[in-house]
Parts: C-alpha cells; sequence; structure tokens
C-alpha cells in the first residue's frame, strides 16, 4: 500500500515538472496522453499485483495535508481546463498569455486616449508674405518673453518683452500702445499746424489754430507777465483774495463770484455743469448738475494719514502758489491748512462713487424744486448766465447726481464764513490758470504732479500747445487731418466688417438664450438690430464752410497767450448752449469722435458706436493686418462697445436713448439675468484678495464677454477663408494670435502713483487682474496655449 501511495505522489509531481518525465514530449502524439495520465484521478490499477491503488490525497492549505510535497497551483477548473485542451498550454503558460492580453488591452486604451488628447500637430499652411503681415510680426514678436509660460502668467509673457524695452517717459505717468498712438497724432497736428499756409482772414479755422499755437509757444511774453494775468482777475473781477490781503469781507459778493466763475470761467467749485442727453426725451438735451470741487483727485484721499507724500504735496502746493501771488509765507500756510480742512469736509458729503443703476444715478427736478432742497446754491443765478438764450426758469428741469450731496452742500455754505468761501473759490480760479502762466507757476505745477501721478518732468513745450489746441478746438483739428488719411474707404470698410460681424455673433447667441424671457429677448434684438457705428467724422462736417461756422464765435489774438485760453473758454461755454439747444444728432456723440484720449464708445442717446479714426493707426490697426490681430485689438473693443448697448446700464435704455420703465420686464429680466454672473465674477476677484465695488465686477463681465465674441466672430469668418501663419510665428493659430494681440492692445507701464489712482477708479484697468480674468474665464484660452490641466473658472454668461 506504501508503495502505491509512493507512485501516486510520483505521478501527480510529474505534472507541474515544466520538463519532468513524459508530461512535455517533443511530439504531440506523446503529448496528449501524458496530459490525460497526469490529469486522471480515478484509482490506479496496480499492473504488478491488479489492485487498484486510491487516489492521491489533495493538497489543502488549510489543513496541510500536502504530505510533505509544496504544488504551485491548485487542482484546473473546468475552464481553465478547456483552456489548456485548446491551446496546449500548460497552467504556467496559460497565466502568463493571459497577462500578456491584459497589457495589450491596456496599452490599447491608454493609446485611444493619447490619440484623442494628445495636441494636434501644426499642420502646414502657406505663410501670409504681404507687407502687412510682416509689419505686424516685426511689432508682435518682440514685445513677448518666450522665458515665460502663457498658461502661468499671460501678461509677462504677451508683454514681458516690451516692458523690458520700453522705459516710463520722464513728462509721463503712463505709457502703452494707444499712448504711442496719441504721441504720433500730436506729432501730426505740430506739423500740420507749422506749416499751415498764411490766411488773411481771421475768421477761418486755420488762421485761429496756427495763431493760437503760435501765442502758446511765444515763452517771452508769457515769461513777462508771470503771475499778472490771474492776479488781474482775481483781484479787479472777483473782489480779491483774503490770503492776499486784497479783499474785503463786507464788500465782497458771494454770489456774483460763484456765478462768475462757473458760467465765465469755467471754473466748478463745489460742483460742475454738463449738458447730457435727456434719458426721459428723446432727441434733448438737459442740463446736469454733478458734485465736484475737490482740489485731489479722489475723496479718499482726504483719509490718509497727513504725512502722506499726497497730501503733503498738495498742501504745499496751496503754499506755492499763494505766495507767488503775493501772499506771505505764514498767511500762505495757514491759508493750506485751512482750505485742506475745508475740502475735507466736502469730501465726507460727497458720493463714495457713481453708481451704476441708471434709476438711482440721478434724478430730474424742477430749479424751483431744487432750490427747496439746496436753498444756500444760487442755481437759477448760475444757469441764467450760462445760459443766456436757453430761457432758464424755476420750471426747467435740470438732472442731478446726489440730490443729497446738494442738500447737505447747502448746509455746509451756510456754515462757511465769508473768509472761508472767498479762499476756496478763489483757490479753484488759480488751480485752474496756474498752468498757463510763467515758467515759476508751471515749475510749482510740476512738483505736485511729480508726487500726484509720478510725472517728473513737464511734456515739452509744443506737446502742451498741441494738447490744447486738441482740448479748445478738437473738432477743427479732426475735420482737418481726416481728409489726409490714406485709405480712408479702406479703413472704414474693414472697421464696417468687423462690426457687423461681432453684431452679428451677439444677435446669433441671444436668439438661442432661452431665459431671457420674451420680453427681454425683443428688447435687446431690437436695440442690436438698430445699432450703428459712426467712423470718423460725416462727409457734411468735414466741409470748409461748416467747420468755419462752427468755430465763428471763437476769437483769437496774436501772441497773447492768456487771452486766447480766456476766449477759448468762452467758446466752450458758447459750445454749451447750442449742445442744449440744438437737436443735431452729432452733438450728442462728436465730443467722443475728437477726444485728445481716443477711445471705442457706446452712445446710449442715439444708439451708436462710436470709432475714433485717430485710433486707427498702427502698430494698433492696419487694413492689411492679419485678422486674428485686428479683432484681438480693435475687435474686442467693437465687441464691449456693441455689448454695452445691452449689459447694464445701456440695456435700460430704448433704442431712442430714453430709460425704459423702472419696474417693466425688461428691466426686471435683466436684472435678474445678470445675478448668477454677479455672484460668480464678484467670488472670483475675492479669490484674488481685491477690494471691489459692483462696476468692478461689471466690468470683468463685460470684458470677458468681449473678448467671447470678438474670438467667436473671428473663427466664424475664418472658416470660409484660406487660412494663413504668420511669418516667423508659424506654431501660432489664429486662437493664439488673437489672444496676444488682446494682451498686447493692453500693455502699460505706470508709476505707482498713477496705478493707485487708476484703480480707485476702476479696479480692471490694471491689465494684469484684467487678463488674470480672461484666461481664467475662457475655454478658448486654455485650448489656444494648451494650458493641460488647468481648471476652468465657468460663470454664467447674460447672453
Amino acid at each position: 500500500m506504501a508503495q502505491e501511495r509512493k507512485s501516486s505522489g510520483q505521478n501527480l509531481e510529474m505534472q507541474d515538472k515544466p520538463d519532468g518525465g513524459g508530461c512535455l514530449s517533443a511530439t504531440d502524439e506523446e503529448r496528449e496522453p501524458c496530459l490525460k495520465a497526469s490529469t486522471d484521478l480515478s484509482p490506479v490499477t496496480d499492473k504488478n499485483n491488479g489492485t487498484a491503488a486510491a487516489p492521491p490525497p489533495s493538497t489543502d492549505n488549510n489543513n496541510g495535508t500536502s504530505n510533505g510535497k509544496f504544488h504551485a497551483f491548485a487542482a484546473a477548473t473546468s475552464l481553465e481546463q478547456k483552456l489548456r485542451d485548446k491551446t496546449g498550454f500548460s497552467r504556467t503558460g496559460l497565466v502568463v498569455a493571459v497577462a500578456a492580453v491584459l497589457l495589450c488591452v491596456v496599452l490599447f486604451i491608454t493609446l485611444v486616449v493619447l490619440l484623442f488628447m494628445w495636441p494636434s500637430p501644426p499642420r502646414h499652411f502657406p505663410v501670409c508674405r504681404r507687407a502687412a503681415c510682416l509689419r505686424a510680426s516685426a511689432e508682435v514678436l518682440p514685445k513677448i518673453n518666450f522665458t515665460q509660460q502663457p498658461c502661468e502668467n499671460f501678461r509677462e509673457y504677451s508683454c514681458g518683452g516690451w516692458l523690458q524695452t520700453n522705459d516710463l517717459p520722464a513728462y509721463m505717468s503712463s505709457w502703452s500702445l494707444k499712448k504711442r498712438i496719441q504721441q504720433d497724432q500730436k506729432i501730426k497736428i505740430r506739423n500740420m499746424v507749422v506749416t499751415l499756409r498764411n490766411v488773411a482772414s481771421s475768421t477761418s479755422l486755420n488762421w485761429k489754430m496756427k495763431h493760437f499755437y503760435e501765442s502758446c509757444m511765444n515763452l517771452d511774453n508769457i515769461e513777462t507777465d508771470e503771475g499778472k494775468p490771474l492776479k488781474k482777475i482775481i483781484s479787479t473781477i472777483l473782489g480779491g483774495w483774503h490770503v492776499l490781503k486784497d479783499f474785503n469781507v463786507h464788500e465782497w459778493d458771494v454770489t456774483s463770484t460763484i456765478v462768475q466763475l462757473h458760467s465765465k470761467y469755467n471754473v466748478s467749485p463745489f460742483f460742475k455743469i454738463d449738458v447730457v442727453p435727456d434719458d426721459k426725451v428723446a432727441g434733448q438735451n438737459i442740463i446736469q448738475i454733478s458734485p465736484a470741487g475737490l482740489g485731489l483727485p479722489d475723496r479718499r484721499y482726504y483719509y490718509r494719514q497727513q504725512e502722506n507724500k499726497i497730501v503733503a504735496a498738495y498742501k504745499q502746493y496751496m503754499v506755492d502758489v499763494s505766495q507767488l501771488l503775493g501772499a506771505t509765507s505764514g498767511d500762505a500756510s495757514i491759508f493750506s491748512n485751512d482750505m485742506f480742512h475745508y475740502e475735507k469736509r466736502i469730501a465726507e458729503i460727497t458720493p463714495a462713487s457713481k453708481q451704476e443703476d441708471p434709476f438711482h444715478s440721478h434724478r430730474r427736478f424742477k430749479l424751483s424744486k431744487l432750490k427747496e432742497i439746496a436753498g444756500m446754491i444760487p442755481l437759477l443765478d448760475i444757469l441764467q448766465s450760462k445760459f443766456p438764450e436757453s430761457n432758464i426758469g424755476d420750471d426747467t428741469f435740470v438732472s442731478v447726481v446726489s440730490p443729497t450731496y446738494f442738500s447737505n452742500l447747502s448746509n455746509l455754505i451756510s456754515s462757511s464764513d465769508r473768509s472761508g468761501l472767498n479762499d476756496y473759490f478763489m483757490w479753484k480760479m488759480a488751480e485752474a490758470y496756474v498752468p498757463y502762466l510763467s515758467v515759476k507757476f508751471r515749475e510749482i505745477v510740476k512738483i505736485y504732479t511729480a508726487e500726484l501721478t509720478g510725472e517728473k518732468d513737464l511734456p515739452p513745450r509744443w506737446e502742451i500747445c498741441v494738447s490744447l489746441l486738441q482740448k479748445f478746438m478738437g473738432f477743427g483739428i479732426t475735420a482737418t487731418l481726416e481728409p489726409h488719411i490714406e485709405k480712408k474707404a479702406d479703413v472704414v470698410a474693414v472697421v464696417k466688417d468687423v462690426f457687423e460681424n461681432i453684431k452679428e455673433s451677439i444677435i446669433s447667441n441671444v436668439k438661442k438664450t432661452q431665459d431671457l424671457g420674451s420680453e427681454l429677448s425683443d428688447h435687446v434684438l431690437n436695440k442690436l438690430n438698430s445699432l450703428t457705428v459712426q467712423i470718423g467724422l460725416p462727409e457734411n462736417m468735414l466741409q470748409e464752410n461748416y467747420v468755419n461756422q462752427f468755430y465763428n464765435q471763437l476769437q483769437i489774438q496774436k501772441l497773447d497767450f492768456f487771452q486766447n485760453v480766456n476766449y477759448a473758454v468762452s467758446f466752450i461755454k458758447d459750445y454749451s448752449q447750442i449742445k442744449l439747444k440744438s437737436k443735431k444728432e452729432e452733438y450728442g456723440w462728436l465730443d467722443d469722435l475728437v477726444s485728445e484720449d481716443p477711445k471705442i464708445t457706446y452712445n446710449v442717446a442715439n444708439n451708436k458706436v462710436i470709432v475714433p479714426l485717430s485710433l486707427l493707426s498702427p502698430p494698433y490697426f492696419e487694413t492689411g493686418y492679419p485678422e486674428a490681430l485686428l479683432y484681438g485689438g480693435l475687435g474686442v473693443e467693437i465687441s464691449s462697445a456693441i455689448l454695452s448697448s445691452v449689459y447694464p446700464p445701456g440695456v435700460a435704455h430704448g433704442t431712442d436713448g430714453v430709460l425704459l420703465q423702472a419696474h417693466s420686464a425688461a428691466v426686471n429680466r435683466s436684472i435678474g439675468a445678470t445675478v448668477e454672473a454677479r455672484s460668480c465674477f464678484g467670488q472670483f476677484l475675492k479669490d484674488q484678495q481685491v477690494d471691489f465695488v459692483n462696476n468692478t465686477v461689471l466690468t470683468a463681465m463685460l470684458s470677458v464677454s468681449s473678448v467671447r465674441f470678438a474670438l467667436q466672430s473671428l473663427t466664424k469668418k475664418t472658416q470660409t477663408e484660406p487660412h494663413y501663419h504668420q511669418p516667423a510665428m508659424e506654431s501660432y493659430e489664429y486662437d493664439a494670435l488673437f489672444f496676444i494681440g488682446y494682451a498686447q492692445s493692453l500693455c502699460t507701464i505706470k508709476s505707482p502713483q498713477q496705478q493707485d489712482l487708476d484703480t480707485m477708479y476702476d479696479l480692471m484697468s490694471d491689465e494684469s487682474l484684467l487678463l488674470k480674468t480672461i484666461s481664467e474665464h475662457s475655454e478658448s484660452f486654455k485650448s489656444a496655449f494648451n494650458c493641460m490641466g488647468r481648471p476652468i473658472k465657468t460663470c454664467e454668461y447674460i447672453y
């Protein structure tokens, strides 16, 4: 019996030995019997004695009955047996085969995933060889900092090269692409003015521009006069100045002084007066009064420590001006401290920020009603003097920004002594006119400005004079230059095409938006469909007769600069009166079109996008530029202006500029449509650890949407056109070029003081924060630069 068990155990050992006995014979005929014999567990017959031997005991790892032998595998299952029968593999071989199959499956899945996620290799398209394309590459490439990654710091990537090679000019507080265009425009104006032919008629615009400019450049007369022209006005017309000791407190007329400051000298103590579109009556303008009168740019400066550099510089500025005009050192110092605290009292009642809600930002009052609210302010006298031909009376309606301010202002005036009021009024007059005086006065302006904005020097004299021409004769200069623009018709055609494409893209998205409600959807589509664009001046306004007639009331003298400034200020007053009386459409948007600082804007009153031609210059614009760069720069600005018509607060106005009813379905729907987006963008700004107001959130929403629609329009347009790559930038596709063009249009160097000042008014003026907001809320940006694995901030779009 022991011999039988020994023999059976030897047979079981053989089946798991890869090279044992005859189990792995070389021939198929021998393999089959071997496999059967090794797997047969039935009783074995002993050939010697014919008795049946018991089957060998099974190995059980749990009870240890292995007969002293270790077996690598358990007994074969029926599936395993079938596979081994079919393949001819041993158990080990079968395991290896299964592992190999599983590995192949894993590799196949990995390959499929990589095929879907691997960035597409750059396709080989022809390279654009046009001169404009070459110039575009020559502008774009040097600005890029290739040591930075666009996904990590897009501003530094797009602008880093430019930031390294550009310095802030000593007489500027900021320098950017737009500033470069403005500088080029000033050079064109100077060249135009100095080469004007001598015109006999003093009534022509050319004569007036030429002699105003020459009087400004005539420093000999200005230096000879020193501060006499200003001091003469203060002493003989305005009743004297307390700090100069030429003031009689009992004889001085408060009402007459404030009337003359507002109406004759365009100085704005306590408040400013403007003519704006009437949002209650289509096609009509209205007088608007709003808080003003602070010497520092913002009320928040008055809450800074007395040792603050800007506060100290402003106080010293007041001391220096009053001393140069004749005050003693001690009186000037007392005046400076008293005046700062008086302006601080004004700052305390000044609204913290401009409200975006058009239903609460201003209110219409009859002057009789406003007199009840602010009885100490002689508004009727001021307005009758400023607009003598407009029949101003107690029943005249005016638009009032922050009625509470004027009520509090009336109380402030009633509690002010006459000497304090005189000091304040005369300081406002001096502050406005000191820059037009001799070099001693201009130097103290420079010292103060250096602390306030970071401008370390005064601009060249020619540039100061050109800026004044733009301020007082902006329309005339624009009308003179525009006819000489090269390929003007082509420029206008390109801009119109961009405008129409983006507008169509926005309209298409609005139609697809399901949750606007029919009232808001119809209102938005109606505004968009009727929206037009004004590119440069219309032809009729370029005619010489039109221009000369426009400036008919402007008087100019040869070589008397200070008097010419007074004449120009008087002309601005006459122009305001014409705007108030006239119903001509162009008076609603002319100022935006001829501004010294050109911007693409939306004009609510006429439902029109305004595009100044002075902005459309290289390197920002050229007719042959690649469309990706055009849409990234010009296109985004146009997109923003179009969206402003249907974003708050523009959406609250009809196509005729009239404000909708506050509780209309369209208004309520528009407010509801922005709630989620405002909350989302607000949370993003909180995450950036920045302080913000509602205006900042709205700007962020508008900026992201403007980029989105401009890129959408570009994509649609380029799908039907031949595809070209930029020279020396063949690895950049259209979407990447678009974002680079957008970022480079924002590249800016600022002094710390200017940065501080700008962010007080608009946090999104910081291009670093703006570009971070765009890049983190745009799936297209991530795709353009292969920013893999970076999460997208998904805020709800209004449209």
